[in-house]
C-alpha cells in the first residue's frame, strides 16, 4: 500500500560538454645576420619551425598562453657541402577568451597545439637572411557537466522503472611539470658534433598505478639528434627513463587512470673535450604530465514512471553518461614516395615526417565512428653524386578510418610512432612511416532518463469503469509496463494476475488486467 508522502530521489551524473574548437594565427618574422664563424649563405636546403606550447593559465575566462617558436634554417655555403643550421628561438604571449558555452563546465580540459603554417626564407645578402612565416594555434576544449537525474519516486501512487547503471561520478585531474637532465654521448666510434641540425622528443607513459592516494607514473623521453659532423650526418639517440609521484586529493586505488606526457621545454648544451671536440651534450627537458582519474559509481535510474491515480507529467532526455575510460591503440602505414627528378641521388642520410591539419569528423556510413584527414609533411635529406646535401620534401594527404572509436571525442594526438626509407629509385626515395593514435577517452553509453517529474496531487485520473478485472488481448514482445501504464493499474499486478515470469509477453496472449488504485 503506497503512502501519499511524496518523495523524490536524485543522483549527480558527468555527461561531455563539447566547445567548439578556435584557431589563432601568430606571424613569425625573423631578420637575421650569421655570426662570424659562420660561412656565407650560399644554397638554402630547408627552412622550418618547431612549435612548443610553453606554459598556460586560465583566469577570469581568459585562456593565456607562451608559443615558442624554434626556426630552423639548414644551407650550405660556397666553398662546402658541409650542413650549416641557422637556431633562432622566438616567443609569443597570446590570449583566447572563452565562448559562453564553458560556463558550468567541471574542470574544463584545455588543448593547445601549434604548427607551421608555412615558412618562407631568403637571403638579403651572403651574410644576411630575411624570414617571413606563420604557425596556426588550435585551441581544444573538453569538459563534463553535472546532470541531475530521477533514481526513485515514492508516494502518490506512482509507479516506477529503472534500469541499472554505471556512470561517471567523479573526475579528477591534475597536473605536474619537472624537469629531466641528462648527458647525450657520442659512441666512441661516432665523429664529433659539430652543430645539431634536427632534434626530435618521443615521450612515453609505460605505467600508472595508484599506491596509498598517490599517482606513481612510468615513462621513458627519446631523444633523436641529427648533427652535422666533419666527415657528412650523423644521428644520434638516447632514451632514458623517468618516475614521478603526482599527488592529488581524492585518489584511491580502485580508480582507473589515464596520464599523457608532453614537452614545454628541451635545452641542449654542448660541452667540449680539451681537444675542443663536441662529445657531449647536456639536455634539459622539461616535461608535463596530464593525469586523469574517474571515480564510477552504479545506481538504477528512472527511465519512465506514471501514477495509477494522478495526472503525471514526466521530464525525459537523451543522457550521454560517461562511463569508464576506454583505451585506444591503432596504427595506419604510409608510404609516401618522394623524387628529385633532376638529380641522381646515392645516399639517404635521415628522413622524417609530422602530421599536420588533422581533423576528426563522424564517419559518413552512420556507424558512429570517426575518420580522420590530414596531411603528413615528409622530409628527405640527402645526397648526389657529387655527394651535395640536398631536401626531399612533400605533403601526403591520409584519410584514416577509425570504426571503433566514437565520434565527439577528444582524441588523442596523432604522431609519427616510426619512419623508415628506402632508396628505390636513382631519383626517388619511398618512407614507410608509422601514424599512432594512441591514449584514452570516456566512453558514452547514451540513455534515455527521467530529469524531473510533476504530479497533480490535487487532480485525479478520469476514472475507469467500475470493474474489477478487464480482459485484453496481448500481442508478442509488448511489454507488460506499457500495458499496465495504459490501463493505470501496476506491472506488478498484471504478473502475478496471469502468473507471468517475463516482462513481455513471448506469444499473443489474453490477459487479465486488475484494476489497482
Amino acid at each position: 500500500m503506497q503512502t501519499n508522502e511524496w518523495q523524490v530521489r536524485r543522483e549527480v551524473v558527468y555527461v561531455p560538454m563539447q566547445i567548439p574548437e578556435a584557431e589563432q594565427e601568430q606571424s613569425v618574422e625573423l631578420d637575421y645576420v650569421l655570426p662570424d664563424y659562420y660561412p656565407d649563405f650560399f644554397r638554402l636546403l630547408h627552412t622550418d619551425a618547431e612549435t612548443l606550447i610553453t606554459g598556460q593559465e586560465l583566469a577570469d575566462g581568459v585562456l593565456q598562453y607562451t608559443l615558442r617558436v624554434t626556426v630552423h634554417v639548414l644551407y650550405c655555403g660556397e666553398q662546402s657541402d658541409t650542413v650549416q643550421a641557422v637556431t633562432q628561438q622566438l616567443t609569443y604571449t597570446k590570449q583566447y577568451s572563452l565562448p559562453p558555452e564553458t560556463a558550468g563546465t567541471a574542470q574544463p580540459v584545455f588543448r593547445v597545439t601549434a604548427e607551421p603554417s608555412y615558412m618562407n626564407c631568403r637571403a638579403v645578402s651572403h651574410r644576411r637572411i630575411d624570414l617571413r612565416g606563420a604557425v596556426r594555434i588550435r585551441i581544444q576544449s573538453a569538459g563534463e557537466q553535472q546532470r541531475e537525474v530521477l533514481s526513485g519516486a515514492e508516494g502518490l501512487h506512482v509507479q516506477c522503472r529503472s534500469e541499472q547503471v554505471r556512470y561517471v561520478s567523479q573526475v579528477i585531474r591534475t597536473q605536474k611539470r619537472f624537469v629531466l637532465s641528462e648527458d647525450i654521448g657520442l659512441a666512441a666510434a661516432q665523429p664529433a658534433l659539430l652543430s645539431v641540425l634536427r632534434e626530435q622528443t618521443a615521450l612515453t607513459v609505460s605505467e600508472t598505478r595508484i599506491v596509498a592516494g598517490k599517482l606513481v607514473v612510468k615513462g621513458e623521453a627519446s631523444v633523436t639528434l641529427l648533427y652535422a659532423a666533419e666527415s657528412g650526418i650523423e644521428t644520434l639517440t638516447a632514451a632514458f627513463p623517468f618516475s614521478q609521484i603526482v599527488e592529488q586529493e581524492g585518489l584511491s586505488e580502485d580508480m582507473p587512470c589515464a596520464v599523457t606526457a608532453s614537452l614545454t621545454e628541451l635545452l641542449l648544451t654542448p660541452e667540449s673535450e680539451n681537444d675542443g671536440n663536441i662529445r657531449l651534450l647536456h639536455c634539459d627537458m622539461q616535461i608535463t604530465l596530464h593525469c586523469e582519474a574517474v571515480c564510477t559509481a552504479e545506481a538504477a535510474l528512472l527511465t519512465d514512471i506514471y501514477s495509477t491515480v494522478h495526472p503525471l507529467t514526466a521530464e525525459a532526455e537523451d543522457i550521454p553518461l560517461l562511463t569508464e575510460p576506454a583505451a585506444i591503440a591503432e596504427t595506419m602505414q604510409m608510404k609516401p614516395v618522394l623524387s628529385k627528378p633532376e638529380a641522381v641521388l646515392t645516399r639517404v642520410y635521415a628522413a622524417w615526417a609530422r602530421p599536420a591539419c588533422v581533423r576528426a569528423a563522424a564517419d559518413a556510413d552512420g556507424t558512429g565512428g570517426t575518420v580522420l584527414t590530414g596531411t603528413l609533411r615528409c622530409c628527405v635529406l640527402a645526397a648526389d653524386e657529387g655527394d651535395h646535401p640536398m631536401m626531399l620534401e612533400q605533403e601526403e594527404p591520409f584519410s584514416w578510418p577509425l570504426p571503433q572509436v566514437p565520434a565527439g571525442q577528444l582524441l588523442p594526438q596523432v604522431r609519427v610512432s616510426s619512419c623508415g626509407y628506402t632508396l628505390t629509385g636513382s631519383d626517388s626515395v619511398t618512407l614507410q612511416a608509422e601514424l599512432s593514435l594512441s591514449g584514452t577517452i570516456l566512453r558514452q553509453s547514451p540513455r534515455r532518463l527521467l530529469t524531473d517529474v510533476t504530479v497533480d496531487s490535487a487532480s485525479r485520473l478520469p476514472a475507469n469503469e467500475d470493474y474489477a478485472l478487464r480482459l485484453y488481448f496481448g500481442q508478442p514482445e509488448e511489454s507488460l509496463w506499457e500495458i499496465a501504464k495504459r490501463y493505470h493499474t501496476a506491472p506488478e499486478a498484471v504478473r502475478e494476475e496471469n502468473a507471468l515470469a517475463e516482462d513481455t509477453l513471448k506469444t499473443a496472449q489474453m490477459l487479465l488486467i486488475p484494476n489497482v488504485k
